[in-house]
């Protein structure tokens, strides 16, 4: 009877040690998102507030948001965060046709606003759903486990 205790008491603890491992290897892949979701949201501010910058300077921000589609996909993610990069790189390849299309001076640029926002808006639901089901909520001290990710919306002009 002690033998049966003790491997049962054994087994969840290398349960509660695996399942601390795989929250963990979560809650690390979305920190590694962080700047590249902060560099969006700076190129989605810029777009909302300073216009005549962004069109200024049009080359850069298209630069910019290849090198963050390049980040994304080059990140290591587990499989359950497939659909959020999934929408992440569909909301980008949005916000680099809107740029190409104010290059080339269309004025047909509400399709890609809305098609970013939609897709952005799918991206933060996921992620939503996802850290509301992970049961360790605390990984490691001095970084919060809890990330919300700040997707700006773009506004028409």
């Amino acid at each position: 009877m002690k033998k049966l205790i003790f491997l049962f008491t054994l087994y969840v603890l290398v349960f509660f040690i695996f399942l601390g491992f795989c929250q963990n290897t979560l809650l690390l892949s979305l920190e590694d998102t962080k700047p590249y979701t902060s560099e969006i949201n700076f190129i989605v501010n810029d777009y909302n507030h300073n216009f005549k910058e962004v069109k200024k300077n049009i080359d850069n921000y298209i630069d910019r948001i290849e090198m963050i589609k390049n980040g994304f996909s080059s990140l290591k993610r587990p499989y359950v965060l497939k659909d959020y990069f999934k929408y992440k790189l569909l909301s980008l390849e949005k916000l680099e046709l809107l740029f190409k299309k104010i290059k080339t001076d269309s004025k047909d640029t509400n399709k890609e606003i809305v098609s970013y926002n939609q897709y952005n808006g799918l991206s933060e639901k996921e992620i939503k759903k996802i850290l509301e089901n992970t049961l360790i909520r605390v990984t490691h001290f001095n970084s919060t486990s809890y990330y919300k990710p700040e997707g700006f919306s773009l506004q028409a002009d």
